[in-house]
């Protein structure tokens, strides 16, 4: 069992290795061999399928088509970006390239969507636990106008600080501004491809987007609106329910807001941080390669590990509610497990992306290495840390979660402040990261010991 993590912690380490020419053909031995040790592991450990009726490589390939619709966006603005930057060279708006605008909205809208979207997921979530997925899709269409409006004070939170350290013009401050207000009403919009996981219709809102981006990349506010217009298209029908809008409490908005905007810090605040103090000189390129692993691998857990570990935390209610107590210990040790090897796994996929990247780096862009692995290391780090704490938030530590996330947020800022620009604020944020990651985990390895108890007393503080 201790296989897995070991082999994710040598592979780090030899990460960390290419950086020093001396000592890379060590860290090229020692990552193959962890390599093996993950490719055996990964096999053996491989999970039950949760559909016996079906082929084992059935089902293998529609996890893997699904992975892909789902990565599908990383793909296509991989290529988009760069085509729609080369056009744009010569494109100013108040006095500021269009490209350093885009740059600006793509460090936080990140960030920013995880906030905006928590009010809605609050507002259809009790029909998703019930499993009345033909309420949903009106209750989204109520509440989502009024939502909208009562998120879009948080888009200061991010544009005052850019404004005090770019001292952009109005027009250019009002562009970045309404870039971020319709990714907004974008990323809300997609919330019903999420729920209902249909990964078809969030590839085709993306795939929208995308060829906005190709096609007309000075008209900076069409990618966004194209790709709100495809999810509202299936929406028509459901047309009436957009005429009876509801409005969700203040109060609750705020808090859920202030919750999305803890949580998502951990795996993007270093990037709007990075902009605020590099400004035109973001290295795009190197910070784009260098946070692939961590988002491959968050992306790899919600897709491929979470759907599993939600059906177990199902078969856990039913026993809690109809079975024996053995019963109930069998299925409660069964969660555990999926717990800590879902969390494995991510771990192990994020660290061999990781390496994979920075070694090819060392191969084709020397100069860009040190930043790229520092890169990668931090954000592999943040991202473990983000599973932890929404694994804390899941069983109802939600404060807890939300402390952890505070941590991170004041250690970000303050290595960001006060440490020059290039590796050194992430190489900080590594041996801080490492702390708080480790106290973290025993936290999240302790609420899950016996989730039966944690999850009772959750529900039972709802009723």
């Amino acid at each position: 069992m201790l296989l897995l993590p070991t082999a994710t912690v040598v592979l780090l380490w030899g990460t960390g290795l290419l950086v020093f020419t001396q000592a890379r053909a060590i860290g090229l031995l020692v990552a193959a061999l962890a390599i093996v040790v993950l490719v055996i592991e990964l096999r053996r450990d491989r999970q039950p399928p949760s559909e016996p009726d079906r082929s084992g490589t059935g089902r293998a390939a529609r996890g893997a088509w699904e992975m892909l619709l789902y990565l599908s966006p990383i793909a296509m603005l991989s290529v988009a970006y760069p085509v729609a930057s080369h056009r744009l060279h010569h494109t100013w708006v108040g006095a500021v390239p269009l490209t350093t605008l885009l740059l600006a909205s793509s460090v936080t809208v990140p960030w920013l969507t995880q906030a905006v979207c928590l009010p809605l997921y609050r507002a259809v979530g009790p029909y998703v636990a019930a499993g009345e997925y033909d309420k949903i899709t009106d209750r989204l269409c109520e509440v989502w106008p009024t939502t909208f409006l009562q998120c879009l004070p948080v888009v200061a939170l991010f544009a005052v600080p850019i404004e005090l350290a770019m001292h952009w013009s109005a027009e250019a401050l009002a562009t970045y501004v309404g870039l971020c207000v319709l990714y907004v009403a974008f990323a809300q919009s997609l919330i019903l491809s999420i729920v209902y996981r249909r990964r078809g219709l969030w590839a085709i809102g993306w795939a929208g987007l995308t060829v906005a981006l190709l096609v007309a990349p000075s008209l900076w506010f069409l990618p966004p609106v194209v790709g709100l217009a495809t999810q509202l298209i299936p929406l028509y029908r459901h047309r009436a329910s957009f005429l009876r809008p509801a409005r969700l409490h203040t109060a609750d908005v705020a808090k859920d807001v202030l919750r999305g905007l803890l949580l998502g810090a951990v795996l993007w605040s270093d990037k709007y941080f990075l902009f605020l103090k590099a400004g035109d000189h973001f290295a795009v390129t190197s910070v784009y390669i260098a946070l692939l692993p961590a988002v491959l691998a968050y992306n790899y857990y919600f897709v491929r590990l979470a759907p599993d570990f939600d059906r177990s935390i199902l078969d856990l209610r039913v026993a809690m509610e109809d079975d024996s107590y053995d019963v109930l210990a069998v299925r409660s040790r069964s969660v555990y497990r999926l717990v800590t090897r879902s969390l494995s796994r991510s771990a192990a996929v994020g660290a061999m992306i990781a390496f994979f990247v920075t070694w090819a780096l060392t191969v084709w862009s020397p100069d860009s290495v040190a930043l790229v692995a520092s890169v990668a290391v931090a954000s592999w780090l943040a991202m473990m840390l983000t599973l932890f704490c929404y694994k804390l938030d899941y069983i109802g530590q939600s404060a807890t979660a939300q402390r952890f996330s505070a941590v991170y947020l004041v250690g970000c800022m303050a290595a960001f402040i006060l440490l020059p620009l290039g590796p050194a604020p992430f190489v900080a944020l590594i041996g801080f990261d490492l702390v708080l990651v480790a106290v973290t985990l025993r936290s999240t390895l302790e609420h899950w010991r016996s989730p039966e108890y944690s999850l009772f007393w959750r529900y039972a503080m709802a009723w």
